[in-house]
């Protein structure tokens, strides 16, 4: 029998390896990318003119309404420390006001944060949380002008 290995095979190996050492490294500038803008966003220069937004309490019936599905799964995640399912992420969506959430919408848009980028991990029991990537993401989303201004203009959390 032959022992030795097909040059593709070996080829194939080095790349793929090389492709996860590059992930790994566009991970951390990703993620120093979005440290960096959201202190851009939450520093303020004193001469600028800083408007107050004073919060309602949340209403939960509109909390994810106008919003996109995976800003939306950003958001029920950063608020809570428990996994959760994609079933009952779909859930807390549409009754959050979210109609485009259905389980199959949340279900690719998960896939999408867990696999390119890298957002979310998925526990042995199936549930899904926020990576430190998926944290950062959303605390750029949630100080970006686009979410404020949107938050205010509905009168519901974005």
């Amino acid at each position: 029998m032959n022992n030795t290995r097909n040059p593709y095979e070996e080829t194939l190996r080095d790349l793929e390896l090389r492709r996860a050492t590059f992930l790994q490294e566009l991970n951390k500038v990703e993620q120093a990318i979005t440290a960096l803008r959201a202190a851009m966003t939450v520093s303020i220069p004193v001469t600028q003119t800083v408007s107050v937004h004073i919060e309602r309490p949340s209403d939960s019936k509109h909390e994810y309404a106008n919003m996109s599905v995976r800003w939306a799964v950003l958001k029920l995640l950063s608020e809570s420390v428990d996994r959760w399912t994609s079933a009952d992420i779909s859930v807390a969506l549409t009754s959050g006001g979210n109609p485009k959430a259905s389980k199959a919408t949340v279900s690719a848009v998960i896939s999408d944060m867990v696999k390119k980028r890298l957002e979310l991990t998925q526990g042995e029991d199936g549930g899904y949380q926020l990576t430190e990537t998926g944290r950062h993401a959303w605390n750029a989303i949630a100080h970006s002008t686009r979410y404020l201004e949107n938050r205010d203009s509905s009168g519901t959390e974005q």
